[in-house]
């Protein structure tokens, strides 16, 4: 069983997760700190110098199915607490990571904190870091089934409240999702047939419901979308996100009676990319 909780501490996202596991910590706390076993859950390859201070590198191959492919990227890293076999936390770039393990009758409980700043991105974080506890309870020996990454994302995106959009002073609404397809992909669904041209009106996709669009002012395919709208203007940018593209939307103002609709619009974009 894993349960989760997001939070904000310090003007960071903090990400909880706690797995209960039928093993010793000793055998878990090897499956967490060995690079031999964490190759087999742990999402990127590592190398570890086990001990307080110690660097880490973490590395990922340019193809993910082929692990003597060369290295695409390589981020460092800094053990900043070693107790073993309780408690071992490092730095993965600007995220930390904190793994504790507490002991059960029937084995052990792992907890992770996860702390960053891409609090749209947490998701990702939380489908990813759950496909990874399967991963590693089957490196334990253990029988876990597969999930599917997407159902995963599109859970945590609302059990978090991250498909809420947010109202600014001025009366301005925006969105900002993380999506699970590339943001060439949910062009092609926003756009549907209808291709997406300055000085024409914009595709039925881009358009919330009782929003009275004007003309495409700015188009930049895959990335920009911009027309005016209800004496505003609506903008839509996709860039690279974690697994899939980063959708941020705005409404300049008066817009806070469109903020249902456009979440709306959003949510059944974000279901029909993760079916």
């Amino acid at each position: 069983m894993s349960t989760e909780t997001l939070s904000s501490e310090s003007g960071r996202t903090v990400l909880r997760m706690r797995r209960e596991l039928p093993h010793p910590m000793e055998k878990v706390w090897r499956a967490i700190t060995d690079p031999k076993q964490l190759s087999g859950w742990f999402p990127a390859a590592v190398e570890v110098d086990l001990r307080l201070d110690g660097p880490m590198v973490f590395s990922f191959p340019s193809d993910p199915d082929d692990p003597g492919a060369p290295v695409a990227l390589q981020t460092a890293g800094v053990i900043r607490a070693y107790e073993p076999p309780t408690l071992l936390e490092y730095t993965w770039g600007e995220e930390l990571l904190r793994w504790e393990l507490t002991p059960t009758d029937a084995g052990c409980t792992l907890h992770l904190t996860a702390t960053y700043d891409d609090r749209p991105g947490s998701g990702s974080f939380a489908g990813g870091w759950t496909l990874c506890f399967d991963a590693l309870q089957r490196v334990l020996g253990d029988t876990v089934p597969e999930q599917d990454y997407r159902v995963l994302h599109e859970h945590f995106a609302k059990v978090f409240g991250l498909d809420e959009g947010a109202l600014t002073d001025d009366g301005d609404v925006r969105f900002e999702r993380q999506l699970v397809k590339p943001k060439e992909t949910v062009w092609q669904v926003l756009c549907g047939a209808q291709p997406a041209t300055a000085g024409s009106q914009p595709p039925s996709g881009f358009v919330a419901k009782g929003i009275e669009p004007g003309v495409v002012s700015t188009v930049q395919e895959p990335l920009k979308l911009v027309y005016g709208s209800n004496g505003g203007e609506v903008s839509w940018t996709l860039r690279d996100g974690n697994g899939g593209a980063r959708l941020v939307l705005t409404q300049t103002g008066p817009a806070a009676d469109h903020l249902a609709a456009w979440h709306d619009l959003i949510e059944a974009l974000a279901a029909e990319l993760a079916g």
